[in-house]
């Protein structure tokens, strides 16, 4: 049997543009597979590809990782078009949003099609994510099968471990331990692992490959450089309290 692997895992979703959130759809996905016996890494992702317009909707934080408000585009992966004005008031017609659900199904058969082929060989008995509520209806929609591979929320990990009042965002994270992704390369403060060329183009964040080496060098950090880890986050704990509203009568 191959050496168990670790599948550090990012999906990113879109609702479909003019439905007011009714319809929403799997539009990336992104894999980072660790194998801790001879710590090599190799790659999986895809987009899935259709002629639709879709909401990205992305959580904007403070410097403490608190949610402060929501940024909102409009993409079309099958045009390869990103960054398009969003308006809130845009709706499509009854007829449309039953198009769209259509078109979401398959998005969802797509991904359920993946991720056959990721567990595939039974050597991954863990999926590593990043606020894990979304990846499971996702998996459960496409009726990924999960039996024997555990689903490890990274995000509500950290927050017990280190006794937090509020979890942390990914991007707040990834800036705590040096996340980088440059030169052919992703790397932290203390790891530093090569990307294959087809994948340097999409390691931004909020990318699902650019989010699950965040998440993979993230948990490398926290797992096993867990003193340097807690200092950072101990830092920006001092600094958020100190940055705290003061109380009525303070």
């Amino acid at each position: 049997m191959a050496p168990a692997e670790t599948a550090y895992l990012d999906l990113e979703f879109g609702y479909v543009y003019g439905t007011a959130r009714a319809v929403i759809m799997p539009i990336e996905i992104g894999v980072v597979v660790h194998r801790q016996e001879d710590d090599t890494v190799r790659y999986r992702g895809e987009v899935f590809r259709y002629d639709i317009d879709v909401e990205i909707w992305k959580k904007v934080a403070d410097d403490c990782g608190r949610t402060v408000g929501v940024s909102t585009s409009v993409a079309n992966t099958g045009a390869g078009d990103y960054g398009r004005p969003y308006d809130h008031f845009y709706r499509v017609s009854e007829e449309a949003v039953e198009g769209a659900r259509t078109t979401a199904r398959a998005a969802f058969r797509d991904l359920g099609t993946f991720m056959e082929t990721l567990l595939s060989g039974g050597d991954v008995p863990a999926l590593v994510v990043f606020a894990a509520d979304m990846e499971k209806m996702a998996f459960r929609q496409a009726d990924v099968p999960l039996d024997g591979c555990s689903i490890v929320d990274l995000q509500k990990e950290i927050r017990r471990r280190m006794h937090l009042q509020h979890v942390l965002s990914l991007d707040r994270a990834a800036r705590l331990v040096d996340f980088r992704a440059d030169g052919g390369a992703i790397a932290s403060t203390h790891f530093h692992y090569p990307v294959p060329a087809p994948y340097r183009d999409c390691l931004q964040p909020h990318r699902g490959m650019g989010d699950a080496a965040r998440i993979f060098l993230l948990s490398r950090e926290f797992s096993e450089r867990r003193e340097a880890f807690s200092e950072r986050v101990r830092h920006l704990v001092a600094a958020c309290e100190t940055l705290r509203d003061p109380e009525p009568g303070e």
